[in-house]
């Protein structure tokens, strides 16, 4: 059997049934010139038994110790031995028979592009005991919403792939494939939060080329236990996340990027103007962005308080 065109990689932990549907989904499609290779963590051996049982042609590797979430991405990606490199969380599967096709057709079709990516059908699950988690219902077929990157955005990417650090609209991995080339490419085992966004820099370094669909190719299972409903809203790991994104590609180059992060996420975290000189933004910059926002926290506590006392006044 020679090589596949496409390595479908799949981490999982402790969710056969997710697996299952996903695997539901990955052979029923159209397009068959494709290997899935699984990576599990699970303390259990649901998904090793339903792999033997059911889906003797998966490459299969249960960890002795289970790697955590970004290792054992890695671990999934690393058993990859296709061109393409079609990267497919648990909870998620392909919206229809003809959604691998298409992913590989836009790299058939672009082949400058490193990476493609499609747009997402967002699926509100239940709940991660309940049955209908692990089974597309006639329920969920109406509890979702589609997203894709609008055209503003794809034209920013085109023009400067440092863009994405000001929001990402390319989605979950789930809704990228990207080509091998001559080493693997894999997630920054350094990061958290934005694991999804180094790796697409990592990807758009390598060539700033990417083809794209609007269309939903995949389902992201939406539910609480999500690896991102982990993070508190202000949690010192995504500052970490995005500072670490900020120096390692280099993106004080970028005015557009310099002012985002003195923004976003300096002021938000409230550090100080040492910390801004040393990751090269300038006291000026700082204090203005610092001005801007106690000027709109000002505003914000005037207006509440002039709304609160008219809402007295009209009681009287």
């Amino acid at each position: 059997m020679g090589r596949p065109t496409v390595s479908i990689c799949v981490p999982c932990y402790n969710n056969a049934g997710e697996v299952e549907r996903l695997l539901q989904s990955i052979y029923q499609q159209d397009y068959t010139d494709f290997e899935v290779n699984i990576s599990d963590d699970s303390t259990d051996n649901a998904t090793e038994i339903l792999v033997r049982e059911r889906y003797p042609l998966v490459k299969y590797q249960h960890n002795a110790q289970p790697y955590g979430h970004i290792f054992n991405w890695n671990a999934a990606i690393k058993m990859a031995h296709g061109v393409y490199i079609k990267i497919m969380f648990s909870d998620d599967w392909f919206t229809d028979k003809a959604s691998l096709g298409a992913f590989a057709a836009m790299l058939d079709d672009n082949p400058d592009a490193v990476l493609a990516f499609s747009g997402s059908r967002q699926v509100m699950l239940d709940g991660p005991d309940s049955d209908a988690l692990h089974h597309v219902t006639a329920a969920h077929r109406s509890a979702f919403y589609d997203r894709f990157a609008d055209e503003a955005f794809i034209a920013q990417l085109r023009r400067d792939y440092r863009h994405l650090f000001l929001g990402n609209q390319i989605g979950a991995p789930s809704a990228v494939i990207y080509r091998r080339g001559s080493a693997l490419t894999l997630f920054d085992e350094r990061s958290n939060w934005a694991s999804d966004l180094f790796l697409y820099f990592n990807l758009l370094e390598k060539s700033p080329i990417f083809a794209y669909s609007k269309q939903p190719l995949v389902s992201i299972g939406v539910h609480e236990n999500q690896y991102t409903e982990s993070f508190a809203e202000k949690d010192e790991r995504i500052y970490n996340d995005y500072k670490y994104m900020y120096t390692k590609y280099n993106l004080r180059e970028s005015r557009a990027c310099k002012e985002y992060f003195a923004e976003q996420f300096l002021i938000k975290y409230h550090k100080g103007i040492r910390e801004a000189m040393q990751l090269g933004i300038g006291g000026g910059l700082f204090v203005r962005k610092l001005s801007h926002e106690f000027a709109a926290t000002l505003q914000s506590v005037v207006e509440s308080r002039f709304k609160k006392g008219h809402t007295e006044n009209m009681k009287k």
